[in-house]
């Protein structure tokens, strides 16, 4: 028996990479010197539609940043996630359980100590990120020319960069697809009714796969 069932797998590079770019806060996951995990903000690259490399960065003084080079790590993205209760379906006999996406990276790491590197990198997180809180406030969108000279150089030596050279990217998306289409149709207008801004998401997911 394979696991995740093939229903829950999804193929499509493109969601996954879509996914990477709208929940950019993943856990870094490594194992070689005991087991750690640090969220992170994290850059996926593409090249020719398939995410080749995540980057990005950790504090120094973070006892996972040690002996990184050559080592491998996982890391995930968690998409919107939902508990789902068994009252909301037309079916009650099945239990409750949760709906979610995620995506789920492995490679091998490399240390990236060029400086230009390391400001390109945050670059990138704040050309990705900033635009998802616009609505706080009418803003420019913040870069690292927009920092204190010298800034960036003094803060440097304080962070541990590194690109996770890609060798698998595994999505799944858990959206009750198992279920008949009453229930399904019944959970999302159930969810569609939470105040919670993910149960909602999911909501609308479960429809997207009945239309």
């Amino acid at each position: 028996m394979s696991y995740p069932p093939k229903w829950r797998v999804v193929t499509d590079t493109g969601a996954a990479a879509a996914l990477m770019r709208a929940h950019p806060f993943a856990h870094f996951v490594t194992s070689h010197a005991g087991i750690f995990s640090t969220r992170i903000p994290v850059i996926a690259d593409l090249e020719a539609d398939e995410t080749v490399r995540l980057r990005g960065h950790l504090n120094a003084q973070n006892p996972q940043a040690d002996s990184l080079d050559g080592h491998t790590a996982l890391v995930t993205f968690d998409g919107p996630a939902s508990y789902v209760s068994p009252n909301w379906r037309v079916d009650l006999s099945r239990a409750g359980t949760y709906d979610y996406e995620e995506v789920q990276v492995r490679g091998e790491i490399k240390i990236v100590e060029d400086i230009g590197a390391f400001r390109k990198l945050i670059d990138d997180l704040a050309a990705l990120i900033e635009p998802q809180h616009a609505e706080i406030g009418d803003y420019p969108l913040w870069r690292t020319s927009m920092s204190p000279p010298g800034y960036i150089e003094r803060l440097h030596p304080a962070i541990v960069a590194f690109e996770v050279r890609v060798a698998s990217v595994h999505m799944t998306s858990k959206l009750h697809q198992s279920f008949p289409e009453a229930d399904r149709r019944s959970v999302a207008d159930h969810l569609a009714r939470s105040a919670r801004e993910e149960s909602r998401a999911i909501a609308e997911k479960i429809r997207r796969t009945l239309d």
